[in-house]
């Protein structure tokens, strides 16, 4: 019995930090915080893990950063083959649909992740999403239409749109906790965002 209430305040811990990060970022969570968070006194927190980055890591694990990097490889892989982004074959939408998953599973370490990991060792993490989204997009430009250098007002616009995938994508799991509802939003976010890419792509190669 001893074990088993350990095992739940353990989890405890780790739920409440996850929250607590995911609302305050990295930098301005502290253990007190935390551990107030859990119903539990800051020494008791210690006895656990020796500070904030240990719990940190106990929570985003670079198995867990290794994970999310390789779905949305997969992902952008299954854009930049596809003739139109609009219209996705079998294979690019289980890619898409296993990358939601992943998303839907750990709602709240892809919000810190990719938005609240400032002063942690994921401190870049964002900043790399949306450079892999920019390359998948040179990529796609390259290999089907030519375009060997995009303007530095197209580089612009396009680093503002992917900023602004980022940011929808925290918006949307910081607001929605249901599965459905998470779906339906990303639906509509993906369907307004691939038919913007596709019209930015004219743009450039007329």
């Amino acid at each position: 019995m001893p074990q088993v209430l350990k095992l739940t305040l353990h989890e405890r811990m780790l739920s409440a930090a996850e929250q607590v990060f995911a609302e305050a970022g990295y930098s301005s969570a502290t253990m007190a915080s935390i551990a107030q968070r859990a119903g539990i006194s800051t020494g008791n927190i210690y006895r656990y893990f020796d500070n904030k980055e240990a719990l940190f890591s106990a929570i985003l694990p670079d198995a867990f950063a290794d994970a999310f990097r390789r779905l949305l490889k997969r992902r952008l892989a299954g854009l930049v083959d596809a003739s139109d982004v609009t219209e996705l074959d079998q294979e690019a939408r289980v890619q898409a649909d296993e990358l939601l998953r992943f998303w839907i599973a750990h709602r709240l370490k892809v919000v810190i992740i990719l938005d609240r990991a400032e002063g942690s060792r994921f401190a870049d993490f964002g900043a790399e999403f949306v450079k892999d989204l920019l390359r998948a997009t040179r990529t796609k430009l390259r290999k089907q239409h030519g375009v060997r250098q995009l303007s530095a007002p197209q580089e612009l616009v396009l680093t503002n749109i992917f900023q602004n995938t980022r940011r929808s994508i925290v918006s949307i799991l910081e607001a929605c906790e249901d599965e459905a509802q998470i779906r339906a939003a990303v639906a509509a976010f993906w369907s307004y965002q691939l038919a913007g890419l596709a019209g930015f792509t004219k743009g450039v190669i007329s």
